[in-house]
């Protein structure tokens, strides 16, 4: 029996973009080796990782906002690693990107040799998203 198990033609919920476009923020890897990892084509991750980030780009103020409370937040951080006063935790990766062009190019190449920007997430014990920042070249 010859059976085709590829999802071509197949619509992807939303669950699995979120995931599809996270996994990509993530890992570092490109769209093809995200794709190949998930089951997908690169052009399949691109449009959701374009679709994601233009929908978290757009509703952003509505859902990351920084806490109300930060004694909660502080109690609860301390639960997690017995340190005191810490009211978000911070990560960094850097999203590949196209040269921007121009003579400040070059400010955006990594040590791995691509260009990227180089984005700080901010969370609550809980990873609720507080803040993200996008805004710094590529940096080695």
């Amino acid at each position: 029996m010859d059976c085709n198990f590829d999802r071509r033609g197949l619509k992807i919920d939303n669950i699995t973009k979120v995931l599809i476009a996270l996994r990509f923020y993530a890992s570092g890897n490109d769209q093809r080796v995200n794709g190949d990892t998930l089951g997908y084509s690169q052009a399949s991750v691109s449009i959701v990782v374009k679709e994601v980030s233009g929908l978290q780009a757009k509703c952003g103020k509505k859902w990351i906002r920084f806490p109300s409370n930060l004694q909660d937040t502080k109690e609860q951080f301390y639960l997690i690693g017995e340190f005191p006063g810490v009211i978000g935790a911070i990560d960094c990766t850097h999203v590949p990107i196209k040269s921007p062009g121009g003579n400040n190019a070059e400010m955006y190449r990594i040590r791995k040799g691509w260009l990227s920007l180089n984005v700080q997430i901010v969370c609550s014990p809980k990873m609720q998203i507080f803040d993200i920042v996008c805004r710094w070249p590529g940096s080695n």
